[in-house]
């Protein structure tokens, strides 16, 4: 297999939709509007947000009827907040801040589940801070942003190699900081997802130690509605056969040009999306 259809192949790995009830009907079927529906749909700058990025560069949400506005954030969490407060019309949510927002009472609508990745957090830690097997962490300090799926993942990592929250240092922070901070040698590890994690593999250079745990955490990218959307339902149904109509797309599109917009939009390597 090529090197450029391994990529490819990878980013239709990180979006596969899950939405089998309208497949069958996903070509175009509005009728031509003066006006197309603004829509502003919130997402991170993450991998498994690949599918919109891609209907984005590739017009397919305007081949829907809908004049679809990107509005970034950071993380997930800070994604769904948006959503909730009505900041964006519609958003690309993981499941970990859907699940403990709604244990808060702040209810979003699941409209389509749009990717899922099994590897998509890891922990990055510096080799000068004595780390070099899992082990090691014990007693470190560790970087995450609070209540997010990077959170869970650490959580759960610890507890697969034999320790719990209780025997680390967890500093909670943006992952902006946190990835700077460990850049800086003030924090010995920290649990993150793309694009951090090639940030650190650049700023830490031989110092650069990853540890990934295939299947410990599924995690899943859903497009969501806020509890007070005034979003139509002919315009819900058009974002959803936008996302299934860019999958299809790319699964016959076997060049590399899908996966280049992606890793320019995140600002990192191809070879590091979905890796």
């Amino acid at each position: 297999m090529s090197g450029r259809r391994a990529v490819v192949r990878a980013v239709l790995a990180c979006a596969c939709l899950l939405v089998p009830s309208v497949v069958s009907c996903s070509a175009p079927d509005h009728a031509p509007t003066a006006e197309p529906p603004h829509v502003r749909l919130g997402l991170s700058r993450e991998n498994l947000s690949a599918l919109a990025y891609v209907a984005d560069e590739e017009g397919i949400f305007s081949d829907h009827g809908l004049d679809v506005e990107l509005v970034e954030y950071s993380s997930s969490q800070i994604t769904y907040e948006a959503v909730v407060t009505g900041e964006v019309d519609a958003a690309l949510c993981a499941d970990t801040p859907i699940v403990l927002g709604a244990l808060e009472g702040d209810l979003v609508t699941i409209i389509a589940t749009v990717a899922t990745d099994s590897n998509d957090i890891r922990v990055v830690a510096r080799a000068d801070a004595g780390i070099s097997r899992p082990e090691d962490l014990e007693g470190k300090r560790i970087g995450t942003r609070q209540g997010t799926a990077a959170h869970f993942f650490l959580h759960s990592f610890l507890i697969v190699n034999g320790m719990s929250e209780g025997d680390v240092e967890v500093a909670f922070g943006s992952f902006e900081a946190v990835a700077h901070e460990v850049a800086a040698g003030q924090l010995d590890a920290a649990a993150l997802g793309q694009p951090f994690i090639s940030q650190l593999e650049e700023a830490l250079g031989d110092e650069f130690v990853l540890f990934e745990q295939h299947g410990l955490y599924g995690k899943t990218m859903n497009l969501c509605v806020g509890p007070d959307s005034a979003l139509a339902d002919g315009t819900r149904v058009q974002l959803v056969r936008s996302f299934v109509d860019t999958e299809r797309r790319l699964l016959t599109d076997t060049s590399a040009q899908p996966a280049e917009h992606v890793a320019a939009s995140l600002d990192i390597d191809i070879d590091d999306l979905c890796d």
